[in-house]
């Protein structure tokens, strides 16, 4: 679905990456974790090209939509919740208003070839507005937005009137009714209360897309991803399985980094005391040299 290949990236002096590399595959629900300023942010924001990279290569299908959850949201007001929501719906939004003026228009007086064009336009737009699932269009925002908390007495409701943590739950809603291909969300549990949070762990779990997630929320991280990507240390390590495989695996890895390590001092412990003991005779001075 997405590859990045040996991709690097910086900022003035502070490297994040070097010629790092990982994929997300089609349906594949992965975690991105690190240490806070390691560039996991900048992962999202490569990916939809709000930001460039100094060398590499991003591979994704032409015509792949990609729905990008962060924590800044755009000012709200003068539209009603579900309208704010439905606003996000891709194309629906305008093809529905397409639709509504060419039921407008069939009741003009027309001549027949006249009739016919519009009756040919608007069955095209019909098919479209169906296979995009505009007719559930309305039931389906709202779904989304009562499961995240907001109830139906305030679906109606001037987005302009709520308060920065229930903008962000909107702002949620309007990436969930997109329904992408591919899924980024960058701390989606923040301003949720429990409830929510189940509800969205499900409507992630039936999810079809490819998903690429943060979140402080390890609990709700693992039971949801079965691939993890970390960022640190100026490179990506990709882990197969979820956080708890992730944390397990890591530590194995360090151990066998240690040891490695370990077994490299020993022996140019050797090599130097062997040198020390040496070094001054000349029939070992071909082998105290190399």
């Amino acid at each position: 679905m997405i590859h990045l290949s040996n991709i690097s990236k910086h900022y003035g002096n502070k490297i994040l990456y070097r010629n790092a590399s990982f994929q997300l595959n089609p349906g594949e629900k992965a975690g991105l974790v690190g240490p806070n300023g390691a560039g996991k942010t900048t992962i999202f924001r490569i990916l939809v090209g709000e930001e460039g990279y100094e060398s590499g290569q991003i591979s994704k299908p032409e015509k792949v939509v990609i729905g990008y959850f962060s924590q800044n949201i755009e000012e709200m007001k003068g539209r009603t919740v579900l309208e704010e929501v439905k606003s996000a719906a891709g194309r629906l939004p305008h093809i529905q208003k397409q639709l509504l003026d060419f039921e407008q228009k069939l009741t003009d007086p027309m001549g027949e070839d006249e009739m016919a064009r519009i009756l040919d336009q608007y069955g095209e737009l019909q098919a479209e507005f169906e296979q995009l699932g505009g007719y559930d269009l309305d039931s389906r925002a709202a779904e989304i937005v009562t499961g995240l908390g907001i109830p139906p007495e305030d679906h109606g409701r001037d987005t302009g009137t709520f308060s920065g943590d229930w903008k962000m739950r909107i702002e949620l809603a309007k990436i969930l009714i997109l329904n992408p291909d591919v899924l980024l969300m960058d701390e989606p549990t923040n301003h949720l209360d429990l409830e929510s949070i189940v509800w969205l762990e499900a409507w992630l779990m039936g999810f079809k897309g490819s998903l690429l997630m943060t979140s402080h929320d390890r609990d709700f991280m693992n039971r949801l991803v079965g691939k993890i990507v970390e960022v640190a240390n100026q490179a990506i390590t990709v882990y197969g399985g979820n956080y708890d495989f992730y944390e397990r695996e890591k530590e194995v890895r360090k151990e066998q980094l240690i040891a490695a390590a370990k077994r490299q001092d020993d022996m140019l412990a050797k090599e130097e005391e062997f040198i020390a003991r040496f070094a001054a005779r000349a029939s070992h001075a071909a082998h105290v040299q190399s």
